[in-house]
């Protein structure tokens, strides 16, 4: 019988859900309320106006998202017209910081709610030409390639892949089918750039090739001009001719766009988010096609004398010899130079055959190394009045985090690689293995003595991942170990699989490797988003493993000084709304929630009106507090009083969510949620 196909309907505004966010960020946060918002209020932006369903309490919104008061707007057939300037669309983006080297952090950007409107309105009205630009270059492996249409089998197959046992796809993919979108496009050609090194386009080039080279483009986001989008498209010397007379062109709008929603800088764009990738692949493509054209010019044919691959700003040059490699790689000098990038030359690697990276070399190992020692080893105990088929099964596991930690070690001194270009991987592999280890042991968990040997395994297990992760924080890996904490306490909850003290036994063992690790952590001076995840997966051992007020306020780098709280760094919005989902309304905390909450009024005195109405940071703060369960309506008048709006009512009861989930939160779900957006 043939499968049937069902569409999944996605609405104008789907780009704020799959590309506007950057991955990393907290658990409890996401852009799923203001798609709501969006969507349901039916907001459109044309021109210079602003567009939207007329309903109680919207307009106190729209001041604080938009900052446009009601002096310009008119009501017609039950949709408001509000008239916004040009400098309502300015806005700064919320940076943060990420841990990305020992001692060296990653900048990372979240664009104004308006301005996530824009780039929507923008994707919707321009997803061809993105999808034109984006196709020119025969170097790029990793390019939209289509607008991504969101198709689901619904069959045994397809339930079976939504269990929390299964992997979940991780990227938009073309001739793959998924049920819920991850990216606005499908990409073509790998998802992941270790897939291209297992690809038969890499083991081509392999056979026909002697050497290759990997290089990669300097700082790129960060020292992208964002006029050059118009050069990419239109050529340098033409756009300069008719500078300020292209204002309806698709480059200078793209480049508009990236001003406005960077507070008007030119030099650089926003990292993280998905959109601002394809702004430099739209660049990247035009710098691949100059350096086709001139290696052709000086009698060198790709394919024949040297192939070229790009995966986003990383280069791959495939050849013969070092005459065409010093040519090619001069022209690629030579044309990012005309755009202001440059080659980093402190990443240059040269492959000889056989042509294998340390990372492959290392992975091929991790998963032999960890195959032969986390595993469950299960046996039939013939017996031949049994019938064929039912054999009576047993089975022993015996796993030491030391000779586990050791191998690992060794792994990584031999490869040469780094900690953090193989956790992933890792991870990924150890939370298969743990399902496996699972799954075998159910087959035999009525066996005497099983519950101990289980349990000892499992624990030596954890000390090796918080081994690992405390090696070489990461946000990434901090999702993977979550992924692997909420499967062990899922099932240790599970009635008849070990008993309580066992699961105790489990629990405390993460309980005390967590708070390692915020302990860690308070030394630093920058806030990590990492440690942000797993203060909140604390919340699901129980409240038999809250942290006491002490030990929170030491880990926040808060003092107490006989019985006062007194926070003396700045707190960003990351920082509060996770402190507040974490602290709740739990008596032992409320020392620590006034002064939280006096540490929140503080950050919004001496502001003045134009700060709010372009801080992306006080804008989706004030929206996510005044949904807040845990903050009572004096404290909200408050925050509202520095807009000019007094009637908290409408405003607190407009929307339940906006980017935190206060309420009716799943970690299991959002985590699924989140590493379906993972996109590298």
């Amino acid at each position: 019988m043939k499968r049937k196909l069902y569409p999944v309907k996605l609405k104008k505004h789907r780009a704020v859900l799959s590309d506007i966010l950057p991955y990393e960020t907290p658990i409890i946060f996401s852009n799923r309320g203001f798609y709501e918002f969006l969507t349901n209020s039916d907001i459109k932006l044309e021109n210079n106006d602003l567009l939207y369903a007329s309903k109680n309490g919207i307009e106190g919104i729209i001041r604080i998202i938009f900052g446009i008061h009601d002096e310009n707007r008119s009501i017609q057939n039950g949709r408001v017209k509000n008239f916004s300037s040009y400098s309502n669309l300015i806005s700064i983006p919320f940076s943060y910081k990420i841990a990305h080297k020992v001692d060296d952090f990653r900048h990372l950007d979240i664009v104004h709610p308006k301005n996530q409107l824009m780039v929507s309105e923008f994707y919707n009205e321009y997803k061809d030409l993105i999808l034109y630009f984006c196709n020119k270059s025969p170097f790029s492996i990793r390019y939209p390639h289509k607008v991504a249409k969101c198709y689901y089998f619904k069959d045994r197959t397809h339930y079976k892949k939504l269990s929390f046992l299964e992997d979940i796809e991780k990227f938009e993919q073309n001739d793959r089918e998924y049920e819920s979108l991850k990216t606005y496009f499908v990409y073509k050609s790998y998802n992941n750039i270790h897939k291209f090194y297992e690809s038969y386009k890499y083991h081509r080039c392999e056979k026909k090739y002697n050497f290759l080279y990997k290089f990669d483009v300097s700082k790129c986001f960060s020292s992208i001009y964002s006029h050059s989008i118009s050069w990419a498209i239109l050529g340098k010397k033409f756009t300069k001719r008719i500078l300020n007379k292209d204002k309806e062109t698709f480059g200078y709008k793209f480049d508009k766009l990236l001003m406005d929603l960077n507070y008007n800088e030119t030099n650089g764009i926003v990292i993280g988010p998905e959109f601002s990738r394809i702004f430099a692949e739209i660049i990247l493509q035009r710098i691949d096609l100059h350096v086709l054209r001139r290696t052709e010019e000086q009698g060198l044919k790709h394919k024949t004398d040297y192939e070229v691959f790009r995966y986003v700003d990383d280069y791959f040059l495939f050849c013969n010899d070092e005459h065409v490699k010093d040519l090619v790689i001069k022209e690629f000098r030579l044309a990012l130079q005309e755009f202001k990038l440059y080659l980093n030359d402190e990443k240059n690697l040269k492959y000889e055959k056989p042509i294998i990276t340390e990372i492959t070399i290392a992975k091929d190992q991790i998963v032999r190394f960890l195959s032969k020692y986390v595993k469950y080893k299960v046996t039939e105990i013939s017996n031949e009045e049994e019938d064929e088929g039912n054999a009576e099964k047993d089975g022993n596991i015996y796993v030491s985090s030391n000779r586990l930690i050791t191998k690992f070690k060794i792994i990584v001194k031999q490869s040469n690689v780094a900690y953090k270009d193989i956790l992933n991987f890792t991870f990924s592999v150890l939370h298969k293995k743990i399902i496996k280890i699972l799954i075998d042991y159910e087959e035999i968990i009525n066996k005497r003595n099983k519950e101990r040997t289980l349990v000892k395994a499992i624990l030596e297990i954890l000390d090796f991942i918080f081994f690992l992760f405390s090696v070489s924080p990461r946000v990434n890996t901090a999702i993977k170990v979550s992924k692997i904490l909420t499967v062990l306490i899922k099932l240790l909850r599970k009635g008849g699989f070990v008993n309580r003290d066992y699961k105790d036994l489990v629990f405390k063992k993460i309980y005390d490797n967590i708070c390692f690790l915020l302990n860690k952590y308070k030394t630093s001076i920058h806030f990590s988003i990492e440690s942000l995840y797993f203060l909140v997966l604390l919340k699901e051992l129980g409240k038999e493993y809250w942290l006491d007020k002490e030990a929170l306020a030491e880990y926040l780098r808060w003092d107490i000084i006989d019985g006062t709280v007194s926070i003396n760094r700045d707190l960003n919005y990351f920082e509060i709304i996770v402190i507040l989902f974490y602290i709740e309304n739990k008596v032992r905390y409320n020392n620590l929630k006034s002064a939280l909450e006096e540490h929140i009024i503080n950050k919004y005195t001496g502001i003045n009106n134009r700060e709010f109405e372009i801080s992306t940071e006080l804008s989706m703060l004030t929206l996510d507090l005044m949904t807040c369960p845990f903050l009572d309506n004096v404290f909200k008048e408050k925050l509202l009083s520095f807009y000019g709006v007094t009637d908290i009512s409408t405003i607190s009861g407009f929307r339940s969510r906006w980017f935190v989930k206060w309420k009716g939160f799943n970690f299991e779900n959002e985590l699924e949620s989140k590493l379906g957006q993972e996109v590298y």
